[in-house]
């Protein structure tokens, strides 16, 4: 980590606060509490993924793979300068997925936490072309180790697939407020920012009046505690999915409708 640049973007008002959150959380709450039960349920609740998806739709499955593909391609020598300059902005998590379930769904409005290098928003966000409907609304904080961390926000977002998207970047609580005024609903959502349980039930606090009885939510990394399987279980339906060595968990009201086509 480079002191430096994080003091850096300590000093900037508008992270302070985020970063303080960030650490203190890390810091109180820690990141192996709960994991060793979290994984347990999820490995034992996993389902094979191509196969849901293909079983849900083979041909909507196959046009996101083809999606995930070509993105990779376009934008691996941008991501190979990055890496020989030492910055690492992750891989995408369920990128098919996210394209599939966008097809299907059809959102009207979309939600999201946890751009990075946006993987994800492209899928959503070709699914929409695709579709000719929808717009997504991301929340994000940048990378705080970096310098001028901003301008990776996105990074492999084609600006072709820009028009249906908003992006806000300061932390969720405060981009939640911006998106989610009392009569915007959401139909579907991608959380993958804050691990932390705190963070999750914020979230999912903050967010439940606002999903449409028809909504699908999709969580990422919920092998980190048990936050996913508390509500999943309160829910009629939920799916869990090994990915690269994580697990993605999909729950909502239109879970069931998606595997009823």
């Amino acid at each position: 980590m480079n002191i430096r640049v994080v003091a850096r973007n300590a000093a900037r008002p508008a992270y302070l606060p985020v970063m303080t959150r960030k650490i203190w959380s890390r810091l109180s709450h820690g990141h192996d509490r709960e994991r060793n039960a979290a994984r347990a349920w999820a490995a034992e609740h996993a389902e094979n993924l191509d196969a849901w998806g293909n079983a849900v739709d083979p041909v909507l499955w196959r046009e996101g793979g083809e999606f995930a593909r070509a993105l990779a391609d376009r934008v691996r020598p941008r991501m190979e300068a990055l890496a020989a300059m030492g910055v690492d902005l992750g891989g995408g998590g369920g990128v098919e997925l996210l394209y599939l379930l966008t097809r299907i769904v059809r959102p009207a409005l979309a939600l999201e936490t946890g751009v990075a290098a946006g993987w994800s928003t492209a899928a959503m966000l070709a699914a929409m072309r695709a579709n000719g409907t929808g717009r997504l609304m991301s929340s994000d904080f940048p990378f705080f180790r970096l310098a001028n961390p901003e301008r990776y926000i996105g990074y492999v977002v084609p600006n072709d697939l820009r028009s249906r998207w908003s992006l806000r970047t300061k932390g969720d609580r405060r981009n939640l407020e911006e998106f989610l005024s009392p009569d915007t609903m959401v139909d579907l959502v991608h959380y993958d920012s804050d691990k932390t349980r705190a963070g999750r039930e914020f979230f999912l606090r903050r967010v439940r009046p606002h999903l449409t009885g028809r909504h699908v939510m999709v969580m990422d990394d919920i092998q980190d505690n048990l936050v996913f399987r508390e509500h999943a279980e309160r829910q009629s339906l939920f799916r869990v999915f090994a990915y690269e060595g994580k697990y993605i968990g999909v729950t909502g009201s239109g879970l069931r409708a998606v595997e009823r086509r």
